[in-house]
């Protein structure tokens, strides 16, 4: 009986540990500076998607030749950049090699612009500035304040479905911009086949098959 007492008494701390919510001691933003190659998005285990931030869009080449800073955007995003492109719905982490990032979602407001613009001349487009200090990476939830539109973005994902919640200002220039031609590791050949399809005003369906090392 005391034998048995005792292994009972043992057990207590690990049942009381697994009731705790341990997902507080979770911080997806590790490994997001210089070249570790993670991103701070929603997903969860095993899932289909991996709902990120973009903060560059890098061509595979430049001037006719491979560019070398491709690699540094393997995971989409990097600690050190000062701006968003938008939100993708595809990610590695920690691979070390570039590829997907998928269905590209960006929220903006006054004047409409399609071209992402340049980290050098971001007015040049649609990015946005963020700050480190506006941006909370959770497990399975990321929240972002897009600064130049004054947007306040949140995501969370389920196994296959990646869900945005965007908080504009008002306005009478509100958009959505849905790029089906950005991706990581982008090269001319790289889509096959894009698709959209506008159904009514609520809802969008499309499809893109692409070429890649995934």
């Amino acid at each position: 009986m005391k034998k048995s007492l005792s292994y009972g008494l043992l057990l207590l701390p690990f049942i009381a540990l697994a009731q705790q919510n341990l997902f507080k001691y979770v911080r997806p933003i590790i490994g997001t500076e210089k070249m570790g190659h993670t991103y701070p998005g929603a997903t969860v285990p095993f899932g289909a998607v991996q709902l990120s931030p973009e903060t560059d869009t890098i061509s595979y080449e430049l001037n006719g030749k491979y560019n070398g800073k491709v690699y540094n955007y393997c995971a989409g995003y990097r600690y050190e950049d000062k701006t968003i492109t938008g939100f993708s719905h595809t990610h590695f982490s920690g691979t070390g090699h570039s590829d997907l990032g998928d269905f590209l979602i960006m929220p903006t407001q006054g004047k409409l612009q399609l071209n992402p613009g340049t980290a050098d001349n971001p007015k040049g487009g649609y990015r946005s500035a963020f700050s480190h200090e506006n941006e909370l990476a959770e497990a399975g939830y990321y929240k972002v304040k897009l600064d130049d539109h004054n947007i306040l973005a949140e995501l969370t994902t389920s196994k296959r479905v990646g869900m945005h919640q965007y908080t504009f200002p008002k306005s009478s220039e509100s958009h959505i911009i849905f790029d089906l031609m950005s991706g990581i590791y982008h090269y001319p050949e790289k889509n096959v086949w894009t698709y959209v399809r506008v159904v009514n005003d609520t809802l969008l369906t499309g499809y893109r098959q692409t070429n890649g090392w995934a």
